[in-house]
């Protein structure tokens, strides 16, 4: 074998060894007995370290430099372009992964699984103290980190890069800031406007399983394929991708409130879907790889809000919904589609609406951003949550359940996600509105909840091109212009009629 094709071999062996970590993982989320959580966070710290060590192997920097030097070229020029665009992302990723020793690696894979069960009781007990270590722990970890990648300005940056490369804190900030200048003063026009039907109408009877059957349908009709993936339960509703036809959500259920697991599939599925629409021969290497979280984020954030939420899809939908739960059929279909885009501060991230949804991620990226730095301590932390969040929202903090404690990202290791999730919002609604520019009929298509092209468009401009471009390059070719809050606000004032 020449160098690229050693370094595909030796891609797709290290995937294999992570998508049966994710396996692990998602077991653990959904269906693994509670004692088994010490024995599992060791097969995951050693199928890290394992992962950890092919990647970070002499012979894959020799290979890469190799590429580098030669690039094996073919009659044809797109097939050499990805070949250049794997090569250049492998060194991304072997440049990051040799800084950092594999002892680092397992521990942090060890301690965050641990973590991850301290964490779901502790919520259960809305008892921050109960995982408060594990927090400390897990921070003193994800330091070493972003000291072994480097960084210009602040550790904060060494950890965002890892979600959404090029992405920077002082970059973000003024973008935060102005989105939530911006949407601050909107709030109280929205929430009177979507205030005055009774939440309490909306509340029934709601059997578990007409829920899943109506989710099955819902993704279904996305074009979420159930032969390639399942839909379960869990505490916290999340995608994960095991391989190129094994793609698994979750949801959780509220038998008063059937909306909370719709949105959390429709949510999910948009994951999904990006995940199915990458190109299978392609899995294992980085152009077979999502490209970052804000673009996926942009993906499940478009179905669930720019399609779930529009009066389109509902005028479709509530017929069928209101014969699965006849408790509905007293629920004009209007207020019903105000009552689930109401406005109102809400002290869930995952149940917020649209309108305020940013300001619980700009909350989270202020804060970790401080964490990170030492400049709040764990054991300060439910205090300055409750606090900001107080400013932010005008409504008291009752409980660490329903305050700091209420994400599994920071048991999971995964500070510097957050701010994905607005970038995400920004790119669904420059996404969504560019393609309803350039494709004809596109309109007509989600009245009639005709989905095939809007995914057809996504999976041309998103999906197949794996990690060939970076974030900014991806949008900007899409949409003809760089990620901007324009479109979602121009998007909330047309939805709400402002």
């Amino acid at each position: 074998m020449n160098a690229y094709e050693s370094l595909q071999q030796r891609s797709r062996e290290i995937a294999v060894y992570n998508s049966a970590a994710s396996l692990l993982s998602w077991d653990q989320e959904t269906y693994m007995p509670v004692k088994a959580g010490a024995y599992r966070a060791e097969q995951l710290g050693q199928l890290a370290g394992l992962a950890h060590r092919l990647s970070t192997s002499v012979e894959m920097g020799d290979w890469i430099k190799a590429c580098e030097d030669h690039l094996p070229t073919c009659a044809d020029e797109e097939e050499t372009a990805l070949r250049a665009a794997n090569v250049r992302e492998w060194r991304r990723d072997y440049d990051r992964a040799t800084k950092l020793p594999t002892r680092l690696v397992e521990e942090l894979a060890r301690t965050t699984s641990l973590a991850r069960e301290a964490w779901a009781q502790a919520r259960k007990e809305s008892n921050f103290s109960a995982f408060a270590p594990w927090l400390g722990k897990i921070l003193e970890l994800v330091r070493e980190q972003a000291e072994g990648w480097g960084y210009s300005t602040c550790a904060y940056d060494a950890l965002l890069e890892g979600y959404e490369p090029g992405a920077r804190a002082a970059d973000l900030a003024p973008v935060f800031a102005d989105l939530q200048k911006q949407l601050t003063p909107l709030l109280p026009r929205l929430q009177k406007i979507t205030g005055a039907i009774d939440p309490v109408r909306l509340e029934g009877n709601y059997p578990i399983s007409g829920q899943q059957a109506l989710n099955r349908q819902v993704a279904e009709a996305m074009g979420f394929d159930l032969d390639a993936g399942r839909i379960d339960t869990a505490v916290h509703p999340f995608c994960t991708e095991m391989g190129p036809k094994d793609c698994r959500l979750t949801t959780r259920y509220n038998e008063r409130d059937f909306t909370s697991s719709l949105f959390g599939v429709m949510h999910e599925a948009g994951h999904g879907l990006y995940s199915q629409g990458l190109l299978s021969e392609h899995f294992g290497t980085p152009m077979g790889t999502y490209l970052s979280l804000g673009i996926h984020e942009s993906q499940s954030r478009l179905w669930e809000n720019q399609v779930g939420r529009s009066r389109e899809f509902w005028r479709h939908w509530y017929p069928l919904v209101c014969e699965q739960f006849p408790d509905l059929k007293a629920l004009p279909l209007e207020e019903f589609w105000l009552l689930v885009n109401r406005v109102k501060s809400t002290h869930i991230r995952v149940e917020a609406d649209e309108a305020t949804y940013n300001l619980h991620i700009i909350l989270r990226f202020e804060i970790e951003q401080k964490l990170v730095s030492g400049e709040l301590a764990v054991a300060d932390l439910p205090q300055a949550w409750n606090s900001r969040f107080e400013e932010l929202f005008q409504i008291p903090v009752p409980d660490d359940a329903r305050g700091c404690l209420q994400d599994t990202h920071w048991a999971l290791g995964l500070i510097g996600y957050f701010p994905t999730y607005t970038l995400g919002t920004l790119n669904a609604a420059q996404l969504f509105h560019a393609a309803v520019k350039q494709v004809p009929g596109l309109e007509a298509d989600l009245q009639e909840a005709k989905y095939t092209r809007l995914l057809t468009w996504l999976k041309d401009k998103i999906h197949r091109h794996g990690r060939r471009y970076s974030p900014s390059e991806l949008i900007q070719r899409a949409t003809g212009e760089p990620t901007c809050a324009i479109y979602f606000m121009d998007y909330l004032k047309a939805k709400y009629g402002i």
